[in-house]
């Protein structure tokens, strides 16, 4: 069987792309707004128990997301990167990190460091 290239199914075939590459843009933009920002929390690594009195909470968001860390806005910088200094109680301390997009989307993690003195 022989295929024949002509200048209709070259057209075709390029249509085609086009469509399939403006599909995948147009996903991306939605996924964007449907989807609850990143956020990766790297300081501490894991729930810890620690003898510091303060502890450094370092992470990394989306640069246009609104951060709180126990119900404190934080800054980012340009590229999301933040981190904060969290004053330690004696005993079991929840912290709760906080990214959200301009559409309500909020993406949480929660970390808990054991104080003791």
């Amino acid at each position: 069987m022989r295929i024949l290239i002509t200048p209709k199914k070259i057209s075709l075939i390029i249509f085609a792309v086009f469509l399939v590459l403006v599909a995948i843009y147009f996903w991306r933009q939605i996924s964007f707004l449907i989807k609850a920002p990143g956020l990766e929390v790297t300081q501490p690594p894991a729930d810890i128990t620690t003898t510091q009195k303060s502890f450094e909470i370092v992470g990394k968001t989306e640069p246009t997301a609104y951060l709180k860390v126990n119900g404190q806005e934080i800054h980012l910088d340009r590229k999301g990167n933040f981190n904060t200094e969290v004053n330690l109680s004696a005993g079991l301390n929840i912290i709760k990190i906080e990214s959200q997009n301009r559409f309500n989307k909020v993406n949480t993690i929660i970390r808990r460091i054991v104080f003791n003195k």
